[in-house]
């Protein structure tokens, strides 16, 4: 298992584990970001505030364009599924990935992705696909990893039809109405 060594080790790249890469960086640490999942971005940028802002948005000018008099004879002639809004929310998804990922490489923050598990005070191990795995030491290290859903005792969320923040953006159908509770940045 080959190691590597570094001043910081941010675990969890989402924007508190961002945010805390970039501070370090600046400050002149060499640092790395370790990320569970295959893209940057961590809940935010991938079924969080990036995708239900997306949807919003263009929920929204969907809205806009049916209620628009001036495009009234065109109505018939244009269909949108709830699978067409999620498609555009991962056209906006990959470029924020992509947007993320210059900014790790111009800044010089190594990306590392793999599951990390401390095996030491200063160090941590990263499993990786195929079972490959790296050893990382540093000094210090951050962990952001992110928030889940909150669900509510009394909410039974077994229901097919009771969905969390995560759960909507996999639905594969067009629902006829939609009832959220919630009213932070997501809901």
């Amino acid at each position: 298992m080959r190691v590597k060594r570094y001043d910081v080790v941010v675990i969890g790249s989402g924007p508190g584990g961002e945010g805390a890469a970039m501070k370090l960086v600046k400050s002149g640490k060499r640092v790395a970001i370790i990320e569970a999942y295959d893209k940057v971005g961590g809940g935010c940028t991938h079924w969080g505030t990036i995708p239900s802002k997306a949807l919003r948005h263009n929920i929204q000018l969907l809205r806009d364009y049916r209620r628009n008099p001036l495009f009234q004879h065109t109505q018939d002639q244009v269909q949108v599924e709830y699978s067409d809004l999620l498609q555009a929310t991962g056209e906006v998804i990959n470029e924020q990935v992509r947007s993320r990922l210059r900014h790790y490489a111009r800044n010089r923050v190594d990306v590392i992705h793999g599951l990390a598990r401390f095996v030491g005070t200063h160090q941590v191990e990263v499993a990786q696909s195929g079972g490959v795995g790296e050893e990382i030491v540093a000094e210090h290290f951050v962990i952001a990893t992110g928030s889940r859903p909150y669900h509510p005792e009394d909410v039974d969320f077994n229901h097919p039809r009771v969905l969390d923040s995560d759960s909507v953006l996999r639905l594969d159908r067009t629902p006829d109405s939609i009832t959220i509770y919630g009213a932070g940045v997501i809901g």
